[in-house]
């Protein structure tokens, strides 16, 4: 191989939604079909996101009975305070907190996943940010108020209100981080990046497995150095935390406001120490490409 010439990866595509390996995706030119079949897709996804939202409501709501379970087998008076089988009160109290905790994280992840894929408007700030962040508030209240009862107990001892206290407070930082959104995402963001998607090509847009942003163009620079790239619509990418388009192809496509998404947020990343030559990550090049541009 002559010296400065390029080995030419093989790449591979993958469809985000079946996992399966498909051919390379081509242009397609009547946008308007496109349009339709992301509607119909945007339909079907309603149903989806509906059974996602009603399962991690009910169980939020079995991790407060959990909760208030907790609280009886520390609170003497209970009713069930030392009468369950099996356990001291202490040891049902963790196991009860256990399952509260089971809960918040199996509920925060299905509503994760539903606002990614039909995602709030975020024309009312306060609105956005409580829809995003449901799963961390109601993690706190799983547990917060366990934590100030126990406090203000006053037949429970000190080593069972220390123990008790400690317990439910990791457990609400362990249910609060994993349900948190770090990074959330608006139906005007998606709305924008669909229709983008469609007037640029079929509406599909690309990502590697380690990237940060999507693509438009599937041969764009960055992705040349990839081996495998995965591919599906917009709701796919954003469920895989994909909101900020690479600027490479935002500023290919002309589109001002593709622009603006692009440039917030810009992160660079290193590839890791298991990536091949053949198989550098888009970010590699992209920072490479983001030296070269401030030269």
């Amino acid at each position: 191989m002559a010296e400065g010439e390029k080995r030419k990866v093989k790449r591979v595509f993958i469809d985000a939604e079946t996992g399966k390996q498909i051919s390379e995706q081509t242009v397609v030119t009547d946008a308007k079909d496109v349009a339709t079949e992301v509607k119909i897709k945007n339909v079907e996804a309603t149903g989806e996101v509906g059974n996602k939202r009603i399962v991690a409501i009910v169980l939020w709501v079995v991790a407060i009975i959990f909760e208030a379970l907790a609280f009886m087998n520390v609170m003497q008076s209970s009713p069930i305070y030392g009468k369950l089988p099996g356990f001291d009160p202490l040891v049902w109290m963790i196991i009860f907190l256990a399952l509260d905790l089971i809960c918040v994280i199996i509920a925060g992840q299905l509503w994760k996943k539903a606002n990614h894929i039909d995602p709030p408007s975020e024309k009312n700030a306060f609105e956005f940010f409580v829809k995003t962040q449901l799963g961390a508030i109601l993690s706190i209240i799983a547990f917060v108020p366990f934590i100030i009862l126990t406090l203000l107990d006053e037949n429970a001892d000190k080593r069972t209100k220390t123990i008790a206290v400690a317990v439910a407070a990791v457990m609400m930082l362990v249910g609060g981080g994993t349900s948190a959104d770090f990074n959330p995402v608006s139906s005007e963001d998606l709305q924008a990046m669909q229709q983008n998607a469609i007037e640029l090509g079929d509406g599909t847009v690309y990502w590697t497995e380690h990237g940060k942003v999507y693509h438009l163009n599937p041969n764009c620079r960055t992705l040349l150095n990839s081996a495998t790239i995965y591919s599906g619509d917009a709701a796919a990418a954003y469920e895989h935390g994909l909101s900020r388009p690479c600027k490479f192809c935002a500023a290919e496509s002309g589109n001002d406001t593709l622009k603006k998404m692009s440039e917030a947020g810009t992160v660079t990343e290193a590839p890791t120490t298991e990536t091949t030559e053949a198989e550098a990550p888009e970010a590699e090049v992209e920072a490479e490409a983001e030296v070269d541009e401030a030269a």
